[in-house]
């Protein structure tokens, strides 16, 4: 049994140096952006919008909300604040509504601005402002955003740095 493991010791020592080595051939590979990310930067925001639906369809990935998002914020840069909606509400749970309280308050003053409805964003703005954690911070950065540029469309406003 002594054996076995100080074997198991050795042998784990030897993979884990040898692991450790770097390879001189090897090349750093950039990240590569998603081709619907690549699209949506280039404006063309239906062949990105066609891509994430079509990975819905063939994805065998049981959460698809982060999808559903994504095509959402592509409606609402197009400007099509319906389309926009009806796929934003499809990315979040009922479970995620009740329970997560700052997205909540993110996904529905998001909503809010899409349907301009100034004094419901201020509402979800003021509370996510003023209490939210670090992992929130962007989504309360975004959102403050979009309550500062209201009469702008989402793009323009989504795209302005928090004050």
């Amino acid at each position: 049994m002594k054996i076995s493991f100080y074997s198991l010791i050795v042998f784990t020592f030897i993979s884990t140096c040898t692991a450790q080595t770097t390879n001189k051939n090897y090349t750093c590979k950039k990240e590569t952006k998603e081709l619907w990310r690549e699209l949506a930067d280039s404006g063309r925001y239906h062949d990105a919008i066609n891509i994430l639906l079509d990975s819905i369809q063939t994805s065998k990935k049981k959460n698809k909300n982060g999808t559903y998002w994504h095509i959402g914020q592509l409606y609402a840069c197009n400007n099509e604040y319906a389309f926009a909606i009806k796929y934003i509400k499809k990315s979040t749970s009922f479970f995620d509504k009740l329970f997560d309280r700052e997205w909540r308050l993110y996904y529905n003053g998001t909503i809010a601005f899409l349907n301009k409805e100034k004094r419901k964003l201020k509402n979800c703005n003021d509370k996510l402002w003023n209490k939210h954690s670090d992992y929130y911070y962007f989504n309360a950065c975004k959102l403050k955003a979009l309550y500062e540029n209201f009469d702008k469309p989402y793009k323009l406003a989504y795209e302005m740095d928090c004050k």
